[in-house]
């Protein structure tokens, strides 16, 4: 068959590609996209025309080919996907339930707490929720690109949404996972860590509204992750380092020990009270700016770096998405305000808790509720989980409960202002801020398992 016949044969697009070049010509009313792709596992390369809200796609002619390779990046996207391709083929089978390592000596505890099978609550198991469209009811996920690619071993992103658990007033959990002891490879579980982060791994997704569905997106081009902590260089003198060292960590040597005192007793001839009694000296000079104007010297600082405390990970997603049918603009739709709705919060006590009285009772009368309006309700959560199939991504670091902290759509992303005859956005970008709600430690990280 020649390349003028293939143009005109419809052929499947494989749901394994990679997408080189996008082309949006036309006015508003009137628009055309048209697509070069790229697919591995045939290795070929496909054109698409679009008709209406009806996308079919063609075997791409050679000079289609050798434009969509000369756009910036394609060539890196093209061997990126044919080597990912290559490792895929040659996986293991997919795996139906999530695996934490039960033979890895060090995986992470709070993974195992946060996939706890719970006796009455249900399965916290994180596993794909199944598709669902634009109008799918609670339990079923928004997903794009709308398609069943992501039930094989592809890797994608998760993010599910719960309400918030007061970290000092947790909800009932009647099954703690605590280590059994019989596994020796099994680090324990304390109660204190436990309760640290039960507020964070007793996480449940909204499953009874749809409109707080689970949300399953591509791995976006930009994924990295950041650890950091606070140090701080503190500076002691002679004397203090000295009196320091000889405690020896016994806050109780202090008591007797008047630190002021003995410094200014041993500086008493170079620092006094008249000197800064001085026209003009307004009292602003130091023990330093003393030493350093009459002998040229100063206190020996003897700063030492010490551990303030470690800071909460932060992260951003980006994500582009050009609707290919009517449909799937609707759903890009439903995600944008998904994440919206889940970052804001909420008018009045909506979850009609009752709040304890003087006398430690709950009473009716001591009630808010979303009429009165005396309180808000916190923003949900989100847990965003790095996926491979059905399992937890091996490789990527995964997090724990996160708050959304930003929530930006962008309807012009191209820089051009352009939608279909209905009013959907050619293409729409969405940018996400998280916050993870919980510290993480040492002990979290896995070598060779799903890891935080």
């Amino acid at each position: 068959m020649s390349v003028n016949e293939a143009q005109n044969v419809r052929v499947e697009l494989p749901p394994n590609n990679v997408t080189l070049q996008v082309k949006v010509e036309g006015g508003v009313g009137h628009m055309s996209r048209n697509e070069v792709r790229y697919s591995a596992a045939t290795d070929k390369y496909y054109y698409s025309k679009v008709s209406g809200h009806h996308t079919h796609w063609f075997y791409a002619t050679e000079a289609q080919i050798n434009e969509a390779k000369a756009q910036p990046g394609a060539m890196d996207k093209i061997n990126n996907h044919k080597a990912a391709y290559s490792l895929d083929v040659t996986s293991q089978p997919d795996v139906e339930e999530f695996n934490l390592g039960a033979t890895d000596k060090n995986d992470s505890p709070y993974l195992r707490l946060a996939q706890k099978a719970l006796g009455e609550g249900g399965d916290r198991t994180i596993v794909p929720a199944k598709r669902g469209g634009s109008a799918g009811k609670g339990g079923t996920s928004l997903r794009y690109p709308n398609s069943e690619y992501f039930e094989g071993d592809a890797d994608y992103v998760m993010f599910e949404f719960g309400r918030y658990i007061p970290p000092f007033l947790p909800e009932k959990i009647t099954a703690r996972p605590e280590a059994t002891g019989k596994e020796s490879n099994v680090q324990q579980i304390s109660e204190r860590y436990y309760e640290y982060n039960s507020s964070a791994s007793n996480f449940k997704p909204i499953m009874d509204d749809g409109g707080y569905r689970p949300i399953i997106m591509y791995m976006p081009q930009d994924i990295s992750t950041e650890v950091k902590t606070s140090w701080n260089g503190k500076a002691f003198s002679n004397v203090g380092r000295s009196a320091i060292a000889t405690a020896n960590g016994k806050m109780s040597t202090f008591k007797n020990y008047n630190l002021p005192e003995g410094i200014k007793s041993t500086f008493s001839a170079l620092f006094t009270n008249a000197i800064n009694s001085v026209p003009g000296v307004a009292g602003n000079l130091t023990l330093n700016d003393v030493t350093g104007s009459t002998r040229g010297v100063i206190l020996n600082p003897n700063v030492e770096v010490l551990f303030d405390q470690p800071d909460l990970r932060e992260f951003g997603l980006k994500f582009k998405m050009t609707p290919h049918n009517a449909e799937e603009a609707k759903i890009i739709r439903s995600i944008c305000r998904t994440f919206t709705r889940a970052s804001l919060p909420g008018f009045g006590d909506t979850r009609g808790q009752d709040w304890i009285g003087e006398k430690g009772k709950a009473t009716k009368a001591k009630r808010t509720s979303i009429g009165s309006g005396n309180m808000i309700e916190v923003p949900h959560l989100c847990r965003v989980s790095f996926m491979q199939g059905k399992s937890l991504h091996p490789y990527l670091t995964q997090y724990k409960t996160c708050a959304i902290t930003r929530v930006q759509v962008n309807y012009t992303p191209d820089g051009n202002y352009a939608t279909y005859s209905d009013g959907a956005p050619v293409a729409t970008e969405l940018s996400l801020d998280f916050l993870e709600t919980k510290l993480i430690f040492r002990q979290d990280i896995s070598n060779s398992t799903a890891s935080l």
